[in-house]
Formats: C-alpha cells, structure tokens, sequence
C-alpha cells in the first residue's frame, strides 16, 4: 500500500530532486495559502496516488521521482486561473506552458526510442515515467475545478 505514494520521495539524482524541489517550492508557494496547508496536503497526495497508480499499470514498478506530482499542481493552477481568476493565483502562463513543453519533450523523446528500436534494433530506455506526468497533470486539471479547493475566503 505504501507505494501508492512513497515513490514520489525517491529519485535518482541531486538534479532529479533539485528541479522537482524548486517547481514544488514554484507551484506550492502560491497553492498552500490560498487552500491550507490541509487542503494542499490532501491535493498532493491524491496527485501522488493517482500518478504513481497509473504509472504502475503502464510500466511496472520501477520509477520514481515527484514530478507527476509538479504537473498535478501546475494542473491545478491552470485549472484555478481558467475558473476562478479573482484567487489571484500569480504563475505566469508561460511558467505553465514551459512545463508542459519540457514533459512533451520528454514523451517525444520516448516516441523517439521506440523509432530507433524499431529502425536499429537496440533498445534506448530513457526511463521517463510520462504516464505518471500527464496523469498527475490531468488529475490536478480536475481536483482545480472542484469547489472543495476555492481559496479560502473566495466568493
């Protein structure tokens, strides 16, 4: 039961934790006063949940890495802006769009590999958990139109 979540805390590198820490610092900052730090608490653990689930049922159990996560919150901020914009929710669009393009980037690089496999033969795995990316990503779209997460004192 444990690694429903628990994979979120592990990666593989300074760097891999690092860019998953500073987009958490990014995206929580704005997210943890406007909902509590209870609510944001309960919306990361479902993002984590809901990812690493999906991840599992695509891949196995090897992955790791809190990034389904990031996209979950960047979700819900794009998702907040879109309907509630009075929140004042201040991530630039382009934050938000950058992020998207980077993990686009990544599901190419995928597609990628499987083209060279099929063309060559050998096998490049870039070991990207893109299932985990776009499902934290759509399940933060979600939970940000959802009435339970208004900014406290929202109207």
């Amino acid at each position: 039961i444990w690694r429903l979540f628990t994979p979120s805390l592990l990666h593989d590198s300074l760097l891999h934790i690092a860019f998953n820490m500073l987009w958490l610092w990014a995206l929580g900052k704005e997210i943890d006063p406007r909902i509590g730090w209870m609510r944001s608490w309960l919306l990361t653990l479902s993002i984590g949940v809901v990812s690493n689930t999906v991840q599992y049922l695509m891949s196995g159990p090897f992955f790791l890495g809190y990034s389904g996560i990031v996209t979950g919150l960047a979700g819900f901020i794009w998702s907040r802006q879109t309907i509630a914009p009075w929140e004042g929710y201040p991530i630039r669009k382009s934050m938000l769009v950058f992020l998207a393009v980077f993990v686009l980037g990544m599901v190419a690089l995928q597609i990628g590999s499987v083209v060279f496999l099929l063309l060559t033969h050998k096998l490049i795995l870039p070991n990207i958990a893109n299932s985990a990316h776009v499902a934290g990503a759509i399940w933060g779209l979600m939970m940000g139109r959802l009435k339970f997460f208004e900014a406290r004192g929202a109207k």
